[in-house]
């Protein structure tokens, strides 16, 4: 025997064993894989363990429990900073904090239970075709997380390759679901191999079509990224600025001037150290999530002031591209005004501030920004009022003097299709990742996004108020970043789009179906024959 089969029988002696603790410490040292770690030989090993946990059971129920269970301890260490948000008002939220800790995890292991039920459900024990089902849910429930209850997909399995450029490539093929699913293939390989251990041919052939199909993807993105190096626009720039106001700071009614000019100051001072080529004519500001205040600009003389002189102060036309909070009459309830959380892009035309287009969020977050049965808990959500307006939806803001730009609103970035608005140039995501402290947190954020760069084949300008803010190219490179907590601008050329228009942009998520399909047909051949 191998040393590779006895270490996979001994796992596999183990987890039959223990099933259910087995799954718990597999699946929260799964969190690891992630970033800022990004441990991904811990996944290998998680995966290859939970389909061989999943392999040997007998009861759909033991299927489902023990699929919830490993979704527990990923998604209980995985996000427990969101519990961090909480903090900001703990005399009002204190009693939350254990649903966000374990409620949210157990929703989002919902799909899991689904498919771990499924698998048991329709496969017979200790075969390769019970193994290549429960692959194919698994990629199904992860995409299924997306929808869940509004929706929250963070933290896909794919992403543990956000520390590996050329792994990140395949996202322009398939996207973010489509590595998920190859992810789960490679990540449970040992085990499917070992299931087969007893016909060489059909395991010789699992491990070809893993390790082929892995080779292959690092093959691909290696020679994407060689072909395509970095390259900088010589007629449009960008000044990203993130101001580092400490989430107890940002909401304080008082220092609203005091936290705008910190930004124009920023901006100004980024400008001036630009020491920006001749051909560059074009300039977007980028302030992070609800930066400007309407009620600011239209009351305060000194704010809009303020920025009119640091936007006209350089050779360049500029254009501010913000996070805005702003309002509008609730005829309704004149006593309620709406609120939304909004991008605008604002020029300067005849020495006046014009805005050129208005973007506002359409997909909110749950307690953070609406308050689900809000009149049955009588609360208010975390930015502390009665929560902001859905908006229609995606759109391309079209300015006079930047081209057009598809924003993103803080974790608007997690969904794929969110970035796909058509004609635009480029991406911004501006972001509030401070209510969440130097965790890993901000750092999964970022990496999420930079998927969006690799899919898109679009360059980004991220900002967030603490941090992580980063220029992004279209291959998902940092081209520059900032820090967490950290007070400063990014100025740069904005990179030019991919040359080639990507695969993912035109097909969206229709590999990953593909994939899907080739699942549910491999499993059936090989139930048919018993394998």
């Amino acid at each position: 025997m191998s040393i590779f089969t006895t270490i996979t029988q001994k796992i596999s002696d183990v987890a039959h064993k223990y099933p259910k603790t087995s799954c718990l410490i597999l699946g929260s040292f799964a969190a690891l894989a992630m970033a800022p770690t990004f441990y991904w030989p811990i996944l290998l090993v998680s995966l290859t363990g939970l389909v061989l946990v999943m392999g040997r059971l007998e009861s759909p129920w033991q299927g489902a429990w023990c699929t919830f269970i490993f979704g527990m301890g990923f998604f209980t260490f995985g996000l427990y900073w969101i519990a961090n948000a909480l903090l900001i008002k703990i005399e009002q939220y204190w009693w939350v904090i254990g649903f966000s800790v374990i409620g949210l995890p157990l929703l989002l292991t919902i799909c899991w239970f689904i498919a771990g039920y499924l698998t048991v459900r329709f496969s017979k024990p200790k075969t390769l075709a019970r193994s290549v089902l429960f692959i194919t849910l698994l990629s199904l429930a992860e995409y299924g997380r997306a929808y869940n209850l509004t929706g929250f997909p963070w933290n896909l399995f794919g992403y543990t390759w956000g520390f590996n450029l050329p792994m990140m490539q395949a996202a322009s093929l398939g996207g973010a679901y489509f590595v998920t699913f190859l992810t789960i293939l490679w990540m449970a390989t040992p085990a499917l191999a070992w299931r087969v251990r007893a016909r060489r041919n059909i395991m010789v052939g699992v491990l070809a079509v893993s390790i082929g199909s892995l080779l292959a993807s690092y093959a691909y993105g290696y020679i994407r990224l060689q072909s395509h190096p970095t390259v900088l626009r010589d007629d449009f720039a960008v000044t990203i600025v993130q101001p580092n106001i400490s989430q107890d700071e940002k909401w304080e009614t008082d220092k609203t001037l005091e936290h705008f000019l910190k930004h124009v100051d920023l901006a100004r001072d980024g400008m001036d150290h630009f020491d920006a080529p001749a051909s560059i004519t074009k300039m977007a500001i980028v302030w992070p999530e609800t930066s400007l205040e309407e009620r600011l600009i239209m009351s305060v003389p000194d704010a809009p002031r303020a920025l009119l002189a640091a936007m006209q102060g350089h050779a360049y036309k500029t254009a501010l591209v913000s996070g805005m909070w702003r309002e509008e009459p609730n005829t309704a309830n004149p006593q309620m005004p709406r609120y939304f959380n909004s991008v605008a892009s604002i020029s300067v035309e005849d020495g006046k501030l014009k805005l050129d287009g208005l973007y506002d969020k359409h997909h909110l977050v749950p307690f953070g920004e609406f308050l689900p049965m809000e009149q049955l808990l009588n609360l208010t959500p975390l930015v502390g009022f009665a929560g902001f307006q859905w908006g229609p939806g995606p759109r391309v803001i079209e300015s006079s003097v930047v081209p057009p730009v598809a924003p993103m609103i803080c974790f608007e970035a997690i969904f794929p299709w969110y970035a796909a608005a058509k004609g635009s140039e480029w991406i911004v995501n501006t972001s509030n990742d401070g209510w969440y402290g130097d965790t890993p947190g901000p750092y999964q954020h970022l990496a999420m996004t930079r998927f969006r760069a690799v899919e898109q084949g679009k360059p980004i300008a991220r900002a967030a108020t603490t941090g992580i803010s980063a220029l992004i190219d279209s291959y998902g490179r940092n081209v520059k970043i900032l820090p967490y907590l950290t007070a400063g601008t990014i100025v740069s050329a904005m990179p030019v789009a991919a040359s080639d228009t990507t695969v993912y942009s035109i097909l969206g998520e229709s590999l990953f179906f593909l994939l899907l399909l080739a699942g549910v047909a491999i499993y059936g051949l090989l139930r048919f024959k018993d394998i």
